[in-house]
């Protein structure tokens, strides 16, 4: 039996679950948003019409169902290029998974702030 022994350094260990945590963290969040409120509908509690201080895509149920979707299929690929990444130890790509998966979340925030 043979086994697969890839050696890794550490700065390789940390990017990958650094952008496993983010990723698979956000992509969890804005996916099951979208599970809830796009698919289930269960919208109570939210402030959608654009009721008070809000991000735009809070006036309606529906955009801010896709928004959710959108940022969550961006963190899914993230997620998994970055785990390719790291199984075929390509560390240059594995940054850049990293580095994306900063930008998507500073997207996300900047996106959320209120008018």
């Amino acid at each position: 039996m043979t086994t697969l022994n890839i050696q890794r350094d550490k700065s390789a260990w940390l990017l990958f679950i650094a952008t496993l945590l983010m990723t698979g963290l956000f992509a969890f969040i804005n996916l099951s948003e979208f599970v809830t409120v796009g698919v289930l509908k269960q919208t109570s509690g939210y402030p959608f019409g654009g009721e008070g201080p809000t991000p735009w895509f809070y006036k309606s149920a529906q955009l801010y169902a896709t928004v959710n979707l959108v940022f969550g299929l961006l963190y899914l690929l993230s997620l998994a290029i970055g785990v390719w990444a790291f199984i075929r130890v390509k560390k240059n790509v594995l940054i850049f998974c990293f580095s994306v998966s900063l930008f998507l979340i500073l997207l996300q925030l900047l996106t959320g702030q209120s008018d």
